[in-house]
């Protein structure tokens, strides 16, 4: 066997042992938090380089939020909410489930408005 043989499988030995401890021992949260963390600061860290332009990013986000809380995201809206409350009014889904799909929606529709309000360039 080659050197870089035996280096991946002692690799993957030792990372299939560190992933049962974590799992054993519920760590895989914790180090999930602190790989999605780490990602943040890197990702904050980030700026581009003078000839490099972010614009077209920039524009595809917009379109996307856009595209959720347009009319195509109003209208799906409307309808998960008369679906779920005709559910709830006839027994066949929770009057708490309703309340929580309610709420994620309504942050949803707020969530663009918040980030304008907690950047301050908001109107």
């Amino acid at each position: 066997m080659k050197n870089s043989e035996i280096a991946v499988e002692v690799a993957a030995f030792y990372g299939r042992a560190a992933w049962y401890w974590l799992a054993k021992h519920r760590g895989i949260s914790n180090t999930a938090c602190v790989v999605v963390a780490s990602m943040i600061l890197v990702l904050v860290q980030y700026e581009p380089a003078a000839a490099q332009n972010l614009d077209a990013l920039q524009n595809a986000a917009d379109r996307l939020v856009q595209f959720f809380t347009g009319p195509f995201g109003r209208s799906i809206g409307a309808i998960a909410f008369i679906g779920m409350f005709l559910a709830a009014a006839f027994g066949y889904w929770s009057w708490g489930a309703l309340l929580r799909v309610g709420g994620s929606l309504a942050g949803m529709f707020a969530a663009a408005e918040l980030v304008d309000f907690l950047a301050g360039t908001g109107a």
